[in-house]
């Protein structure tokens, strides 16, 4: 089969092409987009179960671990790659943060094990030394983690600098085997998605991108705020494929909304694209309470009157 590398940020079709995935039995590599930095594959047994296999640097050395889940059922697969929240909402974790260890906050997550407790390190010396495992799977997630870049790519946080990194062509972390990680990416089929449908994504963003900690000083900052996501959102886009460009890695657009997974991606099955982008938008990555929800086509306005 093909391998593919999806150039996914913030909100563009990452989950809806990975569920895809897990359903056609394939091989699949999610690398955390930030930090901590690790990674994790997933490899298909039998009976629909799958091996959850984690990679991060600790005390300078290369660590792994493994879990078996059973991804038989789309419902199996949302059960355990999205688990009920506490009742202060909080979650305990989402799919790509899952860790196999509790932390000292109690949730099964790697950003709260790995990066509050420091249990990874946060220069990764060792880390890329898993490349060649990585690359095994048939779809990588999260690619521009393998080039030494971390961050919120595109909805840089206050304080982050992976646009600016990107765009000056300046890991932060840049790997010692470099030349061998842009050589695979030339053989792989690298997907670049963007969004034309610019309500769909303000939608988007304040259900799942913008929160309460935003929400919480006031409406006009929650606005403002979601719109400063967009507005580095919106130049992503020409900072993965210029940098694609520097390495001289081909690379295929792919829009969201006028695009069909099915032609850019080779699996004999597809689940109902509809849904799966319905069930992630409004239930699985929707944080907005009910209440701020009646509200939402006045602050799609307000939002979409500044970009």
């Amino acid at each position: 089969m093909k391998k593919y590398s999806y150039w996914n940020y913030v909100k563009t079709g990452a989950w809806e092409i990975t569920i895809n995935f897990f359903h056609n039995k394939k091989m699949v590599c999610c690398n955390h987009h930030s930090t901590p930095i690790f990674t994790t594959t997933y490899k298909p047994a039998e009976n629909g179960y799958y091996i959850k296999q984690w990679y991060w640097q600790q005390n300078k050395e290369l660590k792994t671990w493994y879990a078996v889940q059973d991804f038989s059922t789309y419902n199996n697969i949302i059960d355990i790659c999205f688990p009920e929240w506490f009742p202060n909402e909080i979650p305990q974790h989402q799919w790509f943060f899952e860790s196999p260890f509790i932390s000292s906050r109690g949730r099964f997550s790697m950003k709260d094990w790995g990066k509050l407790d420091g249990n990874i390190d946060d220069i990764p010396t060792k880390f890329y030394d898993c490349a060649e495992h990585l690359f095994e799977n048939e779809i990588m997630l999260n690619p521009h983690v393998m080039f030494g870049y971390n961050g919120s790519l595109g909805a840089d946080k206050v304080g982050e600098t992976i646009s600016k990194n990107m765009e000056d062509i300046n890991p932060p972390h840049p790997p010692s085997n470099l030349e061998y990680i842009v050589n695979h990416f030339k053989s792989r089929y690298n997907i670049v998605p963007y969004k034309e449908d610019l309500e769909s994504l303000v939608a988007n963003f304040l259900r799942g991108v913008v929160a309460d900690i935003h929400w919480r000083r006031g409406e006009d900052y929650f606005v403002s705020e979601c719109v400063r996501k967009i507005k580095n959102h919106k130049k992503t886009y020409y900072l993965i494929t210029s940098m694609l460009e520097y390495y001289g890695i081909p690379f295929i657009p792919f829009n969201l909304d006028r695009d069909n997974y099915q032609d850019f991606f080779d699996l004999d099955d597809w689940l109902p694209i509809d849904k799966c982008i319905r069930d992630h938008d409004t239930i699985l990555d929707n944080h907005m309470p009910t209440k701020r929800q009646r509200k939402l086509p006045q602050l799609i306005d307000k939002v979409l009157c500044l970009l």
